[in-house]
């Protein structure tokens, strides 16, 4: 099973696990954003739903995805090509897809010692 696990994660942690990986230890698959803020800039509410309905549905063509979701194709293909640009939708030749078989979202608020 893939699994990509998006994340709010400071330059030190990316690095540690960058360096990890080097090493040879699997960490798996994550996308790193450096704020809360960037996270949901890139992963609006409507691109979260755009996911979602993706992982439902499998692979599928903008227009129909666009008739599914209820909403414009052409405001549909700008949230697509943000969500390519992450990695997070690929075109297959079925269709449209997200290339994981779960996507997990890890926001993490630490007490300071």
């Amino acid at each position: 099973m893939r699994t990509l696990t998006i994340e709010v994660a400071d330059r030190g942690t990316a690095n540690s696990r960058f360096l990890s990986a080097m090493a040879g230890e699997r960490q798996g698959e994550f996308l790193s954003f450096p704020s809360l803020d960037l996270l949901h800039k890139v992963l609006s509410p409507r691109r979260v739903r755009i996911l979602q309905e993706l992982q439902r549905l499998g692979p599928i063509g903008l227009r129909t995805l666009a008739r599914e979701l209820g909403v414009d194709a052409g405001n549909l293909t700008r949230d697509l090509k943000q969500l390519r640009e992450f990695g997070l939708v690929v075109e297959t030749g079925q269709g449209l897809a997200v290339p994981y078989d779960e996507i997990r979202l890890e926001v993490v608020i630490r007490k300071v010692a």
